[in-house]
């Protein structure tokens, strides 16, 4: 007998109310320490919002937020075909990761999967006119519902954070 937690993974997973489960972010502020309080805003920050888009692409029964991310990989105009090594590699995470992803999104006919005409142990993958269609509709529901959530960050001040957090990326991202 499956568990409650192995039944339906469609259905959102309930969670506690914000006031319950929001951190007083003074109390844990770790003392100047800037790396670790910096490492937990971020943590904090990034579950929450992943939660929240998870549960808004739950209740609109399309698609969910990882199977979003993996269509992400081909929102680039320079990736328009990708093989799941090269996607697994601009989206930074495993090929396993994003192997049950792709069968799904193949199966939903968002992808279109074929054998690479050079290396016949490898697939192209390509985003299809439905797989499009969707991607710019859960755009549409991710943009709202971002936009909603910081409303309060005027956009001069959000430009500032992306073009910031851009150059820590790009850091990040340097081989040494």
């Amino acid at each position: 007998m499956k568990s409650k937690s192995q039944s339906i993974a469609a259905v959102p997973i309930e969670t506690k109310s914000l006031e319950t489960t929001t951190p007083d972010f003074e109390a844990c502020s770790l003392a100047g320490d800037f790396g670790a309080s910096l490492m937990y805003f971020i943590h904090h920050l990034y579950i929450g919002v992943q939660k929240r888009l998870e549960s808004v692409l739950a209740a609109k029964k399309e698609i969910s937020f990882s199977q979003f991310v993996i269509l992400t990989g081909f929102s680039c105009k320079e990736y328009p075909k990708l093989t799941q090594t090269k996607l697994a590699e601009h989206l930074m995470l495993t090929e396993a990761t994003i192997s049950r992803h792709i069968s799904i999104l193949v199966s939903k006919k968002l992808l279109h999967k074929e054998k690479d005409a050079v290396n016949k142990k490898s697939y192209n993958l390509t985003l299809t006119p439905l797989g499009t269609k969707t991607y710019t509709r859960a755009q549409i529901i991710i943009n709202k519902e971002l936009e909603t959530h910081f409303k309060n960050i005027a956009p001069p001040h959000q430009k500032i954070i992306i073009d910031n957090f851009t150059k820590i990326i790009t850091s990040l991202q340097q081989k040494k």
